[in-house]
């Protein structure tokens, strides 16, 4: 199977000069195009969307559809700019069709500061060469117009990729230095010349790399610390308010109140706890089932239909649980401004930030395995459940023997093997080691294809489907025009378990084998589909 993934170019649609007096005001414009603005002479201050930045020579500005500029000469000088206005293109390739359709999207990524300061001397060779291209707009000329305009475009991007880059290093640095400083009386006005920048642009990046201000970050690098510290009940107030950089105990209880909404000795007494899941698996679904509701926990609402992004099973019980996007890395400042005073963390997408958490004592780090059981176990002895956790497993356990024995009819009528499509991909599931297979093939006792023998699955295994040429199919958590897609092979007809009709295909989406509560909806679910067919 191909993919054809949907891809964009950019036409250059207008270049103009324009010359603004001294004085010059201009009313506010809304761009329906992607635009750039280059200052070729004269000072000025460009405001977009209500934000002021200054204009030189050697400015370029990139302006995103529907972004609102205006443009001030505040000099006694002539400010001569150039803008740039460009279109976005989109081809979406359907089998031997290619269509194309405009889209208000650009190039670049929106950033605090949308200015740039480029080389003056590339800015004037690609004005000129664009300016002579068009004086006689030939077919000759309009490629050698696109390949300056792409030249263009590349320089930019990568201007703009290094100097993000450059800055989110600047501002990570500081950060690490309040991590390993936190303790000591710390100068907060000293951290943007630190970081080589200007007070405000670095309030402005600071915020925008970890949604907090420099001074509310600091302190809740230093409220998780002490929370830790009286997890352990070992230190007094005096002491803990020391060992976080606070002299005084009493403004470091009224810190503390501020931040948390309770006393330290309130705090100290309290039997709840505030728990945050930062996780690729639905480890909320093991909390819920020993009673707690997490703080915040993933969900991925690019997959599950629901408002929440959680499965719908989950849905209600997860009302006032605060979701984290798990379809992108996970950020630890999108968890640790809440203030959990327990983060349970498993496998996820790796995050540039992640370094904060790996250092808080309040992380609880999960390891990948293929038993959901484990992690309930692990989840319980830290929360000393570990009685609730067997009671929960030992019924799951009957649960998953009246469901083997409800299957019967089915699980006795031959081999089977389990397949996922994905854009451009057919994963071929083996027999051991994925929480899936050990629940399909081991519990329920389904009979795997014997000439199957890898662990977890096989990527790009179409060919192999093919081959092996099985007796049964089961797709799951595949999309509809995957599905249709794979139908489309002349050799998919050609399988003995086409022609059967021993294709299952479920609605699976929010099958969930690792989580108690997922695996109690799924285990019914499959007596639901498979006895459809008794």
């Amino acid at each position: 199977m191909t993919q054809k993934k949907p891809f964009s170019t950019y036409i250059l649609t207008r270049l103009k000069s324009h010359e603004y007096p001294a004085g010059f005001r201009m009313k506010p414009h809304r761009f329906r195009q992607s635009g750039i603005v280059f200052v070729l002479g004269g000072t000025g201050v460009i405001f977009v969307n209500g934000t002021r930045y200054p204009l030189t020579v050697g400015t370029t500005v990139l302006v995103h559809p529907n972004d609102s500029v205006q443009i001030i000469n505040q000099s006694r000088k002539l400010l001569q700019l150039h803008l740039l206005h460009y279109q976005s293109i989109q081809f979406k390739p359907a089998y031997d069709i290619i269509e194309a359709h405009s889209a208000a999207t650009s190039l670049f990524h929106d950033s605090e500061d949308p200015t740039l300061q480029v080389s003056h001397a590339f800015i004037d060779t690609f004005l000129y060469k664009c300016r002579s291209a068009m004086q006689k707009l030939s077919e000759r000329n309009r490629l050698k117009l696109q390949i300056y305009f792409n030249e263009m475009l590349l320089y930019l991007q990568d201007q703009q990729t290094t100097q993000t880059l450059s800055m989110d290093d600047n501002i990570r640095k500081t950060i690490t230095y309040m991590e390993e400083n936190y303790a000591k009386p710390l100068q907060l006005n000293e951290m943007p010349s630190l970081a080589g920048m200007t007070q405000s642009s670095y309030c402005r990046a600071f915020k925008k790399l970890t949604t907090m201000t420099p001074g509310n970050y600091l302190t809740q690098i230093r409220m998780l610390r002490a929370k830790e510290l009286m997890m352990d009940r070992h230190s007094t107030l005096r002491e803990i308010a020391v060992h976080v950089g606070y002299q005084d105990e009493l403004y470091f209880s009224r810190v503390f109140k501020k931040t948390e909404g309770m006393s330290p000795s309130a705090y100290l007494q309290r039997s709840d706890k505030k728990i945050a899941v930062v996780s690729r698996y639905l480890l909320q679904d093991h909390l819920l089932a020993l009673g707690y509701q997490p703080i915040a926990a993933p969900a991925f609402p690019k997959y599950f239909d629901t408002p929440s992004g959680f499965p719908s099973y989950l849905h209600k019980r997860l009302q006032g649980t605060i979701p984290l996007d798990a379809d992108r890395p996970i950020s630890s400042s999108d968890v640790l401004h809440l203030g959990p005073d327990i983060i349970f963390k498993a496998e996820t997408l790796s995050h540039p930030n992640d370094h904060q958490w790996n250092r808080a004592g309040n992380t609880l780090f999960i390891h990948a395995s293929t038993s959901w059981e484990q992690y309930l176990r692990v989840i319980a002895k830290r929360m000393e459940k570990e009685p609730e956790a067997e009671r929960i497993i030992r019924n799951l356990a009957k649960l998953e023997q009246k469901t083997r024995k409800m299957l019967t009819p089915i699980t006795r009528q031959g081999s089977w093997v389990i397949i996922r499509l994905m854009p451009g991909d057919c994963r071929l599931y083996g027999i051991k080691d994925h929480t899936l297979t050990d629940l399909f093939y081991q519990r329920l006792q389904f009979k795997p294809d014997e000439r199957i023998t890898h662990a977890a699955y096989q990527s790009h295994a179409f060919e192999r489907l093919i081959e092996l040429n099985p007796e049964h199919i089961l797709i799951i958590w595949s999309e509809a025009r995957e599905i249709e897609a794979v139908q489309q092979d002349p050799r998919w007809s050609s399988l003995q378990a086409v022609r059967n009709n021993h294709i299952y295909i479920p609605e699976s989406k929010e099958w969930d084998p690792w989580g108690p509560i997922g695996r109690e909806v799924m285990l019914q679910a499959m007596v639901d589909y498979f006895l459809s067919f008794v």
